[in-house]
């Protein structure tokens, strides 16, 4: 399914193509008609956290090499000892998420956002998002607008969230000052897992988590492709969680 049939949710999985969202990445240097794939949603539990067999992200590495990356099978909504939580690949699919929870009241406009991530994902987007938009609207605009580094900057200037605790290496760890705060999303990159953060030490990494998701109302984790080979990411999600 082309970006003009794309479905107006997650119910069905589609391609999206030409040089817009993750896909505008390199677009130009990575062959003819690059195109990425966008799956699913499903209910279920952490065990349907599964990888899939479909390229989601592709870009160069540091070396210049392209690197096709498959992603989830499914983007997966289950709960994290009771608190909602949606398990995705690309990390602004989060933005839609995020708006949903808005719109049908589970979070307040002025959310405080605690962002667990090797990176900031704070790029500014080229088009801002109107907070009076729909569902379908902020579903075009995360896929076909956003991309795994700008979804954070739109959703503040809409004020949709507000106070921002960016957790990028260890020593963001020792921060709990947020932790019992509600009207909160927990967001987590399992990126910040990957080798090259072989120096921060998981068990704190584990308490900072178990410290904030009694409280928050929702919680987004991404598994990021292209920067954390999936089982691996998948295997730390599962041993965070308990499951």
């Amino acid at each position: 399914m082309a970006n003009d049939q794309a479905p107006s949710d997650y119910s069905e999985p589609f391609r999206i193509e030409g040089p817009v969202g993750n896909n505008a990445l390199s677009y130009a240097r990575r062959g003819p008609s690059p195109h990425l794939w966008v799956p699913s949603l499903v209910s279920g539990t952490l065990a349907d956290v599964v990888p899939g067999d479909r390229v989601v992200f592709e870009d160069f590495d540091e070396h210049g090499t392209l690197q096709s990356c498959t992603g989830l099978a499914h983007i997966v909504a289950t709960t994290w000892k009771g608190t909602p939580t949606v398990v995705m690949d690309n990390h602004n699919h989060a933005f839609y998420f995020w708006f949903e929870a808005f719109m049908t009241g589970h979070l307040q406009p002025g959310a405080t956002l605690v962002h667990l991530d090797q990176h900031r994902d704070t790029r500014t987007p080229a088009l801002a998002f109107d907070r009076a938009s729909t569902l379908p609207d902020a579903f075009r605009y995360a896929n076909f607008h956003l991309n795994v580094g700008n979804y954070i900057v739109p959703a503040s200037q809409a004020e949709l969230i507000d106070e921002i605790l960016l957790v990028t290496g260890e020593d963001g760890l020792h921060n709990l000052t947020l932790a019992g705060r509600g009207n909160t999303i927990l967001n987590i990159d399992l990126d910040f897992f990957a080798p090259e953060m072989s120096y921060v030490d998981v068990t704190l990494a584990r308490r900072f988590i178990d410290a904030h998701v009694p409280s928050a109302s929702l919680i987004t984790v991404a598994t990021s492709p292209f920067f954390i080979d999936q089982p691996r990411a998948i295997a730390r999600l599962r041993e965070l969680a308990g499951a």
